[in-house]
């Protein structure tokens, strides 16, 4: 066998110089970083959701008269000297509001626009437009924001163009209020255009809330609500990092609730959980679970409740649905039945140090239907305080870094409450 000569010899030591670096760097680079995959973050059900069918139990139990003896809102009308709404931001279609400073902030879209805006002023383009990849059918759309602890982030909930739930982070530039194109945080598959839930918020403890609704159907008939193998119908607390993989993971100390649950559940057993705060001073949980034909609902929890189940859709409030009220169910602090126009609770935030004495200590919230603006006493659940103030279509409610509360308004825009007086 003949020598190669010292040209070939020494191509051939290159290419496989070549293909050792190549080899070395790809499996060095793999085992320091996993590869990315949107699968490690999407939860999708094990197999196809049926829709659900017009002579199933849940569908008949969603047809049939309110019982007697439900709770109704019992309302005292107050006309609060002093106390004015007056319009903060113009902007029909408004869904959220966040602040990162003195009447700075974020302003979002049900069609998935995002605005900066400064001084009470919109800035004159978007910060972010997601309309091209937003669905907007009945209960979806941008549906909740959030601002990180350090303000360096922006959190969005949100429904895609195929209807599937996508929780996205966004860098915050806080000098031109411009945002980054997003990082996916958590995407949940759902088998409807209802009940997304679609709020988020960072707790005292500093992980991130996101709330999902059942999925839709009359009477949760994928039966989500008590299925804790789902993020569907339930709370959950992350850990979030938008620079790390996986960018969430379940939060240290979230409840153990039988093999094979999901490790992110906080709260289970809700329908449609639309919008929920917490209240500075104590830290405890205020969330609203929109009903189905009969009852709205609100939970105050405290954190030694991790891991409780609401109820639904055993129950609807305290009323029995697909089952019974039972000990080991956790019943609402609050509820009404749908009465008097009233369809549809939307929270709501506790006030403390606010715009004025009236409002101290009080729950502000409203319902979709009727509009009024209304104050719960959490001392004293069984009465409410109607004031003498409205919007046309609330949506909720954010509170700036003074402590003054604000109405989303999807009709005309975002609202502040001040003391004229």
């Amino acid at each position: 066998m003949s020598r190669l000569s010292g040209t070939l010899r020494l191509l051939l030591f290159g290419a496989l110089a070549i293909t050792y670096v190549a080899l070395f760097q790809t499996s060095s680079s793999e085992n320091k970083q996993p590869r990315a995959s949107r699968d490690d973050i999407w939860w999708k059900p094990a197999t196809e959701l049926p829709y659900p069918s017009e002579d199933s139990e849940e569908f008949r139990l969603s047809n049939v008269n309110c019982p007697q003896g439900l709770p109704t809102l019992e309302e005292s009308n107050v006309a609060v000297s002093g106390l004015e709404l007056s319009l903060f931001l113009d902007l029909p279609g408004a869904s959220s509001v966040v602040f990162i400073g003195d009447r700075r902030g974020f302003v979002g879209t049900r069609k998935g626009q995002v605005f900066g805006f400064d001084e009470a002023k919109l800035l004159p383009r978007a910060s972010l437009d997601l309309s091209a990849n937003t669905s907007t059918e009945m209960d979806q759309g941008l549906l909740g924001m959030t601002i990180s602890p350090d303000s360096d982030w922006l959190y969005i909930n949100r429904t895609d163009s195929d209807g599937d739930s996508v929780v996205t982070a966004h860098s915050v530039d806080h000098l031109d209020l411009s945002l980054g194109s997003g990082k996916e945080i958590i995407v949940v598959d759902q088998p409807s255009a209802m009940h997304n839930g679609g709020d988020l918020a960072f707790g005292p403890d500093g992980y991130l809330y996101v709330s999902f609704g059942d999925g839709g159907g009359l009477g949760d008939p994928f039966g989500n609500g008590q299925d804790n193998l789902t993020p569907l119908g339930s709370v959950l607390r992350l850990t979030v990092e938008p620079s790390s993989w996986p960018p969430h993971a379940p939060a240290p100390g979230n409840p153990e609730l039988g093999f094979g649950s999901d490790p992110r559940i906080w709260v289970s057993g809700v329908r449609n959980p639309f919008r929920f705060s917490f209240d500075p001073f104590t830290g405890d949980l205020w969330l609203t679970d929109l009903g189905q034909q009969c009852v709205e609902e609100l939970n105050v929890l405290d954190a030694s409740e991790a891991g409780v189940n609401l109820g639904w859709n055993l129950v609807e409030g305290s009323r029995p649905f697909l089952g019974e009220v039972s000990n080991s169910l956790r019943s609402p602090d609050f509820e009404y039945r749908h009465a008097r126009g009233r369809c549809a609770i939307i929270g709501g935030l506790v006030v403390r140090n606010g715009p004025h004495p009236a409002l101290e200590g009080r729950y502000l919230f409203s319902d979709l239907c009727g509009g009024e603006l209304m104050m719960l006493d959490a001392d004293n659940p069984d009465y409410v305080t109607v004031l003498d103030l409205s919007v046309s279509q609330p949506l909720g409610f954010a509170i700036d870094l003074e402590g003054l509360p604000y109405v989303v308004d999807m009709a005309k825009g975002v609202w502040l409450l001040t003391n004229s007086s």
